[in-house]
């Protein structure tokens, strides 16, 4: 009997027709399902996944740091003190003496999503890529990944850590993000803006 391919026609008779072989028409790009992939390695393998995260980091802008911010002041206070302070590495340095005695701020927010896990965990990483925040590990689960990105440093706090994880539920998606900046008390609403505006971008593209 003839196997039928899916729609309904006999591979080998159609073979036979060919002369007993089977055509390969490398024109003919079959479309993936990746909404529902958790799979991290395996949704980084699709072509049209990583291009999506490509268009968006090519939206990301080119923003001062913390680092430079402070050069920037300390070139000021510099000249009028007749000497060059390094400001930044004075903040890095005091950064890392609190952080060594367990000074940190952070602070944690989770939202429940209306849209496939892979779906959701591509967003993510596209949203991350278009506000340079560079990804520092990924973390896989049996129904989900935890992403972590670098949380650049800005006027308000230096270099800390967005931990976000993108968990199946079952059709939705749960997600919970938390922020941890070491060596600073306050960031001056800095997290919170950040995950708000994370989980209001990934809200808004699940409600569209």
């Amino acid at each position: 009997m003839a196997a039928a391919d899916a729609s309904g026609t006999a591979v080998a008779d159609r073979g036979a027709a060919n002369g007993g072989e089977l055509n390969y028409d490398p024109s003919v790009v079959l479309a993936i399902d990746w909404s529902d992939l958790v799979d991290y390695e395996q949704l980084m393998s699709i072509p049209a996944v990583r291009d999506r995260i490509a268009r968006a980091a090519a939206q990301s802008k080119k923003r001062m740091t913390g680092e430079e911010i402070l050069d920037l002041y300390g070139k000021a206070l510099g000249k009028l003190a007749g000497v060059p302070l390094p400001m930044s590495a004075i903040a890095g340095f005091a950064q890392s003496a609190y952080a060594k005695l367990g000074v940190k701020t952070g602070k944690s927010q989770a939202t429940i999503l209306a849209i496939p896990p892979g779906e959701t965990l591509v967003r993510l990483l596209c949203s991350l890529a278009k506000e340079g925040r560079s990804l520092r590990d990924v973390q896989q689960l049996a129904d989900g990944c935890i992403v972590k990105a670098a949380l650049p440093s800005d006027l308000f706090a230096l270099e800390g850590d967005l931990v976000v994880a993108v968990v199946r539920q079952g059709r939705a998606t749960r997600v919970e993000a938390h922020t941890d900046i070491p060596g600073q008390m306050f960031d001056w609403g800095k997290s919170t803006r950040c995950l708000e505006g994370l989980l209001g971008e990934l809200g808004a593209a699940a409600a569209a």
